[in-house]
This record gives C-alpha cells, structure tokens and sequence, in this order.
C-alpha cells in the first residue's frame, strides 16, 4: 500500500470454486473468487489431487497456512541461507503442530504430528516437500493405536507420488490432498505482500501485510545474554508461529518442534500459563526450550511463567514501559532475551 490510503478501491473477481457451505452449514451460497494474480501461491493455483474439493474453512485455514510455513521459510533463508524442511498443522487458523528438519521428511512429519497430537485430529497440515508413501504413514499412523488412521482433514504439499495416493485410497480415509508445486522453493520472495483487506459493517478494512522477518544480524535487534544455534532456530521457528497466530500469543519450540502454541489470550500471561499447560498435557519438557511473544511483555509475570518451565531462551518485542525490569528478570535468572522493537516486529494477530 502507499503512504496515503487511495481515495476509492473497488474489488472485481471471479468465481474459482464452489463452497459445499461458508463456516456454517447454514451459511449458503459460499465460494473462493480469484483476482487474477500472477501468485503462484494463490489459492486457486492449489489442484486437488484426491479428496472433495475443500471447505470454506479449509480456505481460511490454507490461507493461514501459508502466513506461517513462508514466514518460517523466509526466516531460515535470512539467517542460515535456506528453508529446512517444514511440516505445519493447524486448527482454526492457529498452528498446532510443527516441526522443521534438515533432510527426513517423513520425521519432519512425525514430530509435527506429536507436538500436540490431540489437537491435530481433523486438522489441515502443509508441508513444504513432496508426500511419499513414509511421510503418508507418519502424518495418519504415527503415534495411533495398531489398526487405527489419524483423521485428517486436508494435507497439502508440492506433490504426492502415485503410492501415497494409494496409501489414502485403499485405507479410505477422507483426506483432501491439495498440490502445488511452487511450496517447493519457499524463501522470503514468496512472503504475500500483497494488501489485506477485511469486510467491516457497511465497507472493508485495509492495511499493509505482515512481511516482518526475524534477522539475527539486525542492528535494532538488542541481545541480552548468549544462546546455542539450535535456541536460536527454535526462536525462528516459534516467532514466526506465534507471529501469524492469533494473539495474544506465547509460542514454545524446542529443538525443532513446535510443544505449544498458547494463542488467543486477553492477558499475556494467561498465554504463557496455557502454553505451558499444553506442554505438560502433550508430555513434553519444556526445560532448555525457546519461546515466542508476539508482542511485548507488560509485566515480569509472563516471563516469570516461562522460566518456572526452563524455558532458557525468550524472543519479544520492546516497548512497555516495564521492559527494563523485563529485562533485569530475565539476566537474574540466566535466561537470553531477544528483544526487537514492538513497532518494527510485532506479531501478525489475525484479529
């Protein structure tokens, strides 16, 4: 967007696909329009390889999808040179399973999968490679009991091979499968740059899009105190969950694998408390993690929630007025805060 709003907008599209229903089922008539972009990640560039055609909600979720998995694409590529591999759930637009790998796709899967492994029955999961017959197995069967398949609402991916097609055909399961290719080569360029606009009681909202990336070489990024390179990456990976997760938002990562994603809160510390309780509920530790504020914190009380867990490493935005006790807590018990300024990277919200 330019600097000054444009005295008039008007909106043009045409109808891509057909919605069964919108969020409801009595929400009838329902359907994606396309704007003629050139994108390669727009929505209707998404073929359906198996499966009914997707939800209205499945849509909103894609959309989500896509924030998050190029956000943490984008954040890899800046501070190490490249996107690892990226497997990503969701449920109601907010991650509930991620996980980043180097080269084993189908372990990628695996721990995004366990991360919360209750919540990501029925969710829509995005994956940055293509989907062999292994990785079609961890998604649905790892971690279920013998004989049982994880409903899954929707994976998406570059591409599926010919057996994990069959995989899903012979088992019967009632999973969309969405293909396209360009997931393969995410990296900063395919951050949405585009406007956002919202429908509001007789008119729309617009703004800029959320295009922030961590960068650890950034002069206005303050550094207090020391962490390992695998802390770090988890920080990557936790700010851009939470960044694109509905705040307010404390998102803990550790050693490549989302454990929590407290989003939705009214109070920040509330955030950090359902985060650590879904850490404990999922049977992880969150001793040596790395955790995510998608927005400062206003008090000591958040950061104090984080280091009762051992959480050892904290990413946040500056600019409350407590950020110097913040701050002092966090040097008092060992604990490394990265601190970037709240108007420069605060969180996406998805208000």
């Amino acid at each position: 967007m330019e600097n000054k709003p444009k005295d008039e907008m008007k909106f043009s599209g045409r109808l891509a696909l057909t919605c069964k229903y919108g969020e409801n089922g009595y929400q009838v008539p329902a359907a994606l329009y396309e704007g003629g972009t050139a994108d390669p990640l727009a929505l209707e560039k998404f073929r359906i390889v198996a499966g009914t055609e997707p939800s209205y909600n499945n849509l909103c979720d894609l959309d989500r999808l896509l924030q998050t998995v190029t956000h943490i694409a984008a954040s890899f590529e800046v501070n190490r040179g490249k996107a690892p591999l990226i497997s990503v759930g969701v449920k109601h637009g907010n991650s509930c399973g991620a996980a980043v790998a180097a080269d084993n796709p189908a372990e990628a899967a695996r721990r995004m999968i366990m991360g919360d492994p209750l919540a990501i029955f029925g969710g829509l999961v995005m994956v940055n490679y293509p989907v062999t017959e292994d990785v079609a197995e961890a998604l649905v069967g790892h971690g279920m009991p013998e004989g049982r398949r994880r409903p899954l609402d929707g994976i998406i991916a570059p591409s599926f091979d010919d057996k994990a097609i069959g995989f899903f055909q012979r088992k019967g399961d009632k999973c969309r499968l969405l293909a396209n290719p360009a997931l393969a080569g995410l990296g900063r360029a395919s951050l949405d740059s585009s406007p956002r606009y919202r429908y509001v009681r007789g008119g729309f909202l617009a703004q800029p899009n959320y295009t922030y990336v961590l960068d650890f070489n950034d002069p206005e990024l303050k550094k207090y105190g020391q962490v390992t390179r695998q802390q770090e990456d988890d920080m990557l990976v936790a700010k851009a969950i939470g960044d694109t997760s509905n705040s307010n938002t404390i998102t803990v990562v550790k050693n490549g694998q989302l454990i929590a994603n407290g989003v939705g809160q009214q109070a920040r510390v509330r955030g950090a408390k359902l985060a650590l309780n879904l850490v404990s509920y999922s049977g992880h530790d969150a001793k040596g993690a790395s955790a995510s504020s998608d927005s400062f914190f206003p008090f000591t009380d958040g950061v104090e929630v984080l280091a009762e867990a051992g959480i050892k490493a904290i990413v946040a935005t500056s600019g409350s007025i407590k950020d110097k006790d913040v701050v002092r807590f966090c040097e008092d018990r060992g604990i490394v805060l990265y601190h970037i300024p709240d108007k420069k990277g605060r969180g996406f919200f998805g208000h």
